[in-house]
């Protein structure tokens, strides 16, 4: 079984491997990202929240139904509570931003 460091690792490396080249660039922040089209945009975050979901049923399931929760009410709006943190912090990392925000609505990920 794969270590949940290992699962983390994998789940990143999918991440920034599947979206547009400029992720692969350090200068991938968030005012790059809030260029990209919706679906873009929508696709990225919805992926990223549902790898942080599955870790999290590994450790806290409570916390995955809260990530779950947290993607169904926001995805009709654009997952606008992220988006408008990425507008007032443009120089962060999106994926960082988006931990971030599901840390504050669903608790922390240090298992």
């Amino acid at each position: 079984m794969l270590s949940r460091k290992a699962l983390t690792v994998a789940s990143l490396s999918t991440l920034v491997c599947s979206t547009p080249g400029a992720v692969a660039q350090e200068a991938f922040d968030g005012a790059k990202f809030l260029e990209y089209s919706r679906t873009t945009r929508d696709n990225y975050i919805s992926t990223a929240a549902g790898m942080a979901g599955v870790i999290a049923t590994q450790n806290r399931p409570d916390q995955a139904k809260c990530i779950d929760r947290w993607v169904a009410e926001n995805s009709a709006n654009g997952f606008e509570p992220a988006l408008d943190v990425m507008r007032k912090q443009p120089k962060f990392h999106p994926l960082g931003v988006l931990l971030a925000v599901l840390q504050k609505s669903c608790g922390s990920f240090k298992y």
